[in-house]
């Protein structure tokens, strides 16, 4: 299995999509591509209808160069970046129209501009629509919730997790590599990633875990705006969220770098949208919980 990720720290906007509304909240549709949640939306004055991934691993919005440059998306200034791998500079579009519906117009809004966007979407967007909207995921009907957070939470399903929140979701969680160990470690939730689980470098180096008796089934690579690192697949004995949800032999890819760029409170892994695609969810930022639901196939 082979991964490619752009995973993108960024604090650019706020939005969100209207097309329907219930005692609680506003209810959307989206499209499920592979699990992944894609909201429709356009830009400026273009007809074109994009697609946006709905990206828990981002808090703001992305799009692609050659995209940007078609639509002639102005160019207004740069900013650092950090992503897993390392750090860079990016481009930011500032003062542009997104439409989300019909109805609905947010103006003056920013948006990343990278050389490459994960393969088969237009842009992404990301927390910034959680840090003004409890948001609840339903797979089964592909539809996302926005309720306000003046109003309080009700009827929500699921075992609630805490987080803590800074620009990103983290969860704790306890990894059991090879049944020997468990090691506690603080992982991003990440819609946007396309696996079950991984382990960051820094992470794997200081619990030496593959020096650890893991087993890799396969050695590939991440890519993550342009900087590749080597990743080991396998599979991990135990890996726990809480002690009510535990999973064994669960895929997962540890990295492998000698990147010294990582910061102290950088994140030790993440888990990806093929692991969250099990569960209808709702995240509460306010709150700092995530609730997880078992989806009934």
């Amino acid at each position: 299995m082979h991964f490619i990720r752009h995973n993108i720290v960024i604090t650019i906007l706020t939005c969100f999509f209207l097309s329907g509304s219930s005692c609680y909240g506003t209810i959307i549709p989206f499209q499920s591509d592979s699990g992944k949640i894609i909201i429709p939306l356009r830009l400026n004055n273009h007809k074109m209808t994009l697609r946006f991934l709905f990206d828990t691993g981002a808090n703001g919005m992305a799009i692609c160069k050659s995209l940007a440059d078609s639509m002639q998306l102005s160019k207004n200034y740069e900013q650092a970046t950090l992503f897993a791998g390392g750090n860079s500079r990016i481009t930011v579009s500032s003062g542009n129209t997104v439409h989300l519906s019909d109805s609905l117009v947010l103006e003056n809004q920013s948006i990343a501009i990278f050389d490459a966007i994960d393969e088969g979407i237009d842009g992404v967007i990301g927390l910034n629509l959680a840090q003004e909207y409890r948001i609840g995921v339903d797979f089964d009907k592909q539809t996302i919730t926005f309720s306000d957070y003046e109003k309080p939470a009700e009827n929500i399903q699921g075992e609630a997790i805490p987080i803590t929140y800074d620009q990103i979701v983290r969860l704790p969680v306890t990894l059991n590599l090879t049944g020997d160990k468990a090691i506690s470690g603080n992982f991003i939730f990440d819609t946007g990633a396309n696996y079950h689980i991984i382990a960051f470098s820094r992470f794997v180096r200081k619990n030496r875990l593959l020096l650890s008796g893991f087993k890799p089934e396969e050695q590939s690579s991440t890519v993550s705006m342009g900087h590749a690192t080597t990743v080991f697949s396998g599979k991990a004995k135990q890996f726990e969220l809480t002690p009510d949800l535990v999973f064994a032999d669960i895929p997962i890819a540890l990295q492998s770098s000698s990147d010294k760029n990582y910061t102290e409170d950088f994140p030790d892994g993440s888990i990806g949208i093929l692991l969250i695609n099990n569960y209808n969810f709702t995240l509460d930022l306010l709150e700092k919980k995530l609730y997880l639901s078992f989806r009934i196939h």
